[in-house]
């Protein structure tokens, strides 16, 4: 027999945490809904029925679990659906002396637990609803009956604040076909989902989470993990609205903003995880699979976004300097403006697209721990009516002095002594040349204050832990050129997310 149970969220958010789940380390929560979850709360409304009814609900439980656990599952989930902001709150966790060695100026209260709710956005109405598909022998309608009796007194599910509504839905002609089944096998782009067995007990069922059985186990006793292809989300296409035309441009500005200014070590990490997102927005658009990445993108897709990118279809960098730099503009030491700026084609229109779209995500600066929500910041595309940083507009100057540290490419230091023929100067007048600047043996270099620690870019082979902690020194320069030259000018390791950016000086 077939039961159908049609299940809606009426404030439009499912909150739920999967076993022995970290909430900080799953910020999808639970979807589609746990069977596991289902049978366990019919179980507990099955007593406050018993307690309303005793006659009708007497000797219903028994045969309700066993149904429950030997049906399969399948679904039909709402399409549109989203992810919602993670909701962070403190709990009160014990009663004591705070702090705990009793000082003089300890109070007895509440010691705080940080915790995190993850939850998933639906429609509120019957376009949101979750539909449930259960097939097994046991079923007959005595016992489609208990369970909608127990499914009427169910008021939440998952977390409290998962309001619902939900039964047996009696027309099974008015559901939709199922387009989410459990499989007993893991595929590429499945999730996990708790189920009961078909040999659970009551007592499995009833047994509290925090029980000597269930604490240390992956999975609870009684319970087994099947697997579950979430349907695609449809494209989202605004209605009514021609495709939007910009200006050219070789130039894009946005302001940063933060409640704790990025250091200059970090430059590279918020400069790279903003050109991530473009190409991400960019791959997207042009395959319309949200979980594509450059590696698993066709050789044809690499080729258009090349010079976003700034390699070739292959992963070679690009030659004459076609690529797109992303620059961070710095004022009394604090970085105020993200600058995306190409020095050959402009900008065509998917290109602005995705840069103004990627903006509208946060950015973390931070090292992963717990301050990475807290070193945020926000990206604020500029108006074009912005003047444009110093350097940028083309006007010529004699002095140019560093705007964020420079990092030479090759290391002019071996054994702590230096390498006469790759120091500073010689590798800056070097680059200066290859990068067409006249009389670049004229051109002198003074140090105006102390090197720092930095980040660079690396491959994502190369990438650890201490790149961002900092693994190469950067200097503060003054630049000398024996005539006036136009800028930008941007020098050394990681110019192109960066580092080594110079402005001038009047």
């Amino acid at each position: 027999m077939r039961i159908v149970l049609k299940q809606i969220f009426p404030l439009g958010r499912l909150h739920a945490t999967p076993w022995r789940i970290n909430p900080f380390d799953d910020p999808y929560g639970e979807w589609p809904p746990s069977p596991w979850r289902l049978v366990r709360g019919v179980v507990a409304r099955w007593y406050q029925w018993w307690r309303e009814d005793p006659d009708r609900a007497n000797g219903c439980l028994d045969p309700l679990i066993d149904a429950l656990c030997k049906s399969s599952y399948a679904f039909h989930l709402p399409l549109h659906t989203q992810r919602g902001a993670p909701v962070r709150q403190y709990f009160p966790v014990e009663f004591g002396w705070n702090p705990k060695e009793k000082k003089r100026a300890a109070l007895r209260s509440y010691s705080k637990s940080l915790a995190q709710d993850n939850y998933i956005c639906l429609p509120p109405d019957a376009d949101g609803a979750v539909w449930w598909f259960l097939e097994g022998d046991q079923w007959n309608e005595a016992l489609a009956e208990a369970l909608n009796e127990c499914l009427k007194r169910m008021t939440y599910f998952g977390r409290a604040e998962a309001f619902t509504r939900i039964g047996v839905e009696m027309d099974a002609t008015k559901a939709p076909a199922a387009n989410c089944a459990l499989m007993e096998r893991r595929i590429a782009g499945s999730v996990p989902v708790l189920a009961p067995e078909s040999t659970a007990r009551r007592e499995d069922i009833e047994r509290v989470t925090d029980d000597p059985e269930s604490v240390k186990r992956s999975v609870p006793p009684g319970a087994r993990l099947l697997y579950a292809t979430r349907p695609p989300r449809p494209v989202a296409r605004a209605a009514g609205t021609g495709r939007r035309t910009y200006r050219e441009t070789n130039l894009i500005q946005f302001a940063i903003g933060w409640n704790v200014p990025p250091e200059a070590r970090a430059i590279v990490r918020l400069t790279a995880k903003f050109r991530g997102a473009v190409l991400k927005e960019m791959l997207c658009k042009l395959t319309g699979d949200p979980q594509i990445t450059w590696s698993k993108a066709p050789p044809k897709v690499r080729e258009v976004v090349a010079e976003m990118a700034g390699k070739d279809a292959q992963g070679k960098p690009l030659k004459g300097h076609r690529h797109t730099e992303y620059l961070v503009w710095c004022e009394d030491g604090e970085p105020v403006r993200l600058v995306a700026w190409r020095n050959g084609r402009p900008f065509d229109d998917n290109e602005q697209a995705a840069l103004l779209k990627a903006a509208r995500r946060q950015f973390s600066w931070a090292a992963a721990g717990n301050r990475v929500d807290v070193w945020k910041v926000r990206l604020v595309p500029l108006d074009r009516a912005v003047p444009l940083p110093p350097g940028f507009d083309g006007a010529p100057a004699a002095v140019w002095q560093s705007v964020t540290p420079y990092v030479p490419p090759r290391h002019h230091l071996r054994g702590g002594k230096p390498r006469l023929g790759e120091s500073i100067e010689n590798q800056i007048r070097r680059e200066l040349s290859f990068r067409e600047f006249a009389d670049t043996e004229e051109v002198t270099v003074e140090q105006v204050g102390s090197p720092e620690w930095v980040a660079v870019h690396l491959p994502r082979h190369q990438r650890s832990e201490t790149a961002f902690i900092g693994d190469r020194r950067g200097y503060w320069l003054r630049l000398r050129f024996p005539a006036p030259v136009g800028g930008p000018i941007r020098l050394g390791h990681s110019s192109s997310f960066g580092l080594g950016l110079f402005r001038p000086v009047s």
